[in-house]
């Protein structure tokens, strides 16, 4: 099984039990809606929040998915089949990883189009933010298959999880904020998108190594 092929079994698998993104995203959306309610005489305010709101609701919507990606597939023994596989374990790790990202982050991406302008972003400022926001849910995807490769097997990951991607995803939060509040204050913010760039560029190939190391060591303590 190629990675191509893992990436396109996770899909038809979201195709049938697509409850899980679902929930990502309605969480999300939720959680931003909510701000509104929060600002209901202070529109600007609100507009100066936006990138922040937008932001910490993706993080800790993301943060719902992350012990997901190993998770189903170790339960069921499939995880350990691929490992045993031709295909490499860094491999299997990246494919997951797009997996995660194609059903979590992307959806997140389009619905904070939405969001954006109900927190009273301009539509011309709005493609900045989600460009800014899909470099930080791919390294969000990233993290995650670290964290989640690390406690595979724990009993309770989620927590686990969360306490060890959250502290390395705060510089990238930091960026993608200044990014899109650059923006709408008509500053330059094209350095810190590409900041975020070098971010994404810089974990790309170093991620599935590390969660294949943590895969190797799963399977020799099984």
């Amino acid at each position: 099984m190629s990675a191509k092929a893992i990436i396109t079994r996770d899909l038809r698998l979201f195709a049938l039990r697509g409850s899980e993104a679902v929930a990502t995203v309605f969480f999300f959306v939720i959680v931003a809606s909510l701000f509104p309610f929060a600002f209901t005489h202070e529109a600007g305010l609100l507009q100066k929040a936006a990138a922040g709101i937008i932001w910490v609701a993706a993080l800790l919507a993301a943060l719902m998915s992350l012990e997901n990606i190993y998770m189903r597939d170790a339960e069921d023994g499939t995880m350990d089949m691929l490992l045993m596989s031709p295909v490499s374990p860094a491999r299997i790790a990246f494919a997951k990883m797009a997996s995660h990202w194609l059903l979590t982050g992307a959806p997140l991406v389009l619905a904070s189009l939405v969001v954006s302008v109900m927190l009273g972003v301009p539509g011309a400022k709005v493609w900045i933010l989600s460009v800014s926001l899909a470099a930080g849910t791919i390294y969000m995807s990233l993290l995650g298959g670290i964290g989640a490769a690390l406690t595979l097997g724990a009993r309770r990951p989620g927590v686990l999880l969360a306490v060890i991607v959250l502290p390395l995803f705060i510089p990238m939060l930091i960026l993608g904020v200044m990014a899109a509040e650059a923006a709408l204050a008509d500053l330059p913010f094209r350095s810190y998108l590409l900041l975020q760039l070098a971010m994404v560029i810089a974990l790309l190939p170093v991620a599935p190594a590390v969660a294949a190391a943590f895969f190797n060591m799963h399977l020799r303590s099984s």
